[in-house]
């Protein structure tokens, strides 16, 4: 899973983009009622199929999510793409949820 998200995002350099490609990392926490997403973001798609080093980039929001295994289901990763996707809409980004 993958996410295509359109929006302003700045570089260290200064560089602005108008869209990323990102892969998310998952982790849930030792308790079981957390799952952290850490979305790695690239240029595009074909970056990442390229094996290109990845942007840094540090956009301010919490990918900390609380989780209820019975109501969240069991698969972490469609679960953080997922909340990632809103957190990201929820700051006027548009946000696509790509199969892989």
């Amino acid at each position: 899973m993958a996410l295509q998200i359109n929006g302003q995002f700045e570089l260290p350099t200064g560089q602005v983009l108008n869209s990323v490609y990102a892969r998310t990392n998952t982790m849930l926490a030792l308790e079981g009622n957390v799952v952290d997403a850490s979305p790695t973001y690239w240029y595009d798609e074909a970056s990442y199929k390229a094996g290109k080093q990845n942007l840094v980039v540090f956009p301010p929001f919490n990918f900390s999510y609380a989780y209820d295994r019975s109501t969240d289901g069991v698969d972490l990763l469609s679960f953080a793409n997922q909340k990632a996707a809103e957190t990201f809409e929820s700051a006027g980004f548009t946000v696509t949820i790509t199969d892989l």
